[in-house]
């Protein structure tokens, strides 16, 4: 569990270690439009990234992938100013947001798992 000043540990997907800048794009950055029969929990996660809580959560996800190739490790401090974060479905998820470049300072570069 996260305290208020305990940094959070989330796993995500990528194509290149370190991550390429297509791996920091949302959907939405990535021009792609939600379905018509989107839920308002997927139009809310629509700019988000994707992570996860656990490495062998990520694992299941790049295992559905081709083109994922590596699973990464980023610490994201309390204190994060530009990062922002939240639960979203399904469980062990989260939807991180706002300034990638200060997220690719939480990059953990000692952890990287090949796919």
């Amino acid at each position: 569990m996260v305290g208020n000043n305990d940094p959070i540990t989330l796993y995500r997907v990528a194509k290149k270690f370190p991550p390429a800048e297509s791996d920091y794009l949302s959907h939405q950055a990535r021009g792609r439009v939600p379905p018509d029969d989107a839920s308002e929990q997927e139009l809310r996660s629509w700019d988000a990234l994707s992570a996860w809580e656990t490495a062998a959560l990520a694992r299941e996800i790049a295992d559905r992938f081709r083109s994922a190739k590596w699973i990464v490790r980023y610490v994201i401090p309390a204190t994060a100013a530009g990062v922002t974060y939240e639960p979203s479905p399904p469980p062990g998820h989260y939807d991180p947001r706002g300034d990638v470049e200060e997220l690719k300072e939480y990059l953990d570069t000692d952890f990287k798992v090949e796919v």
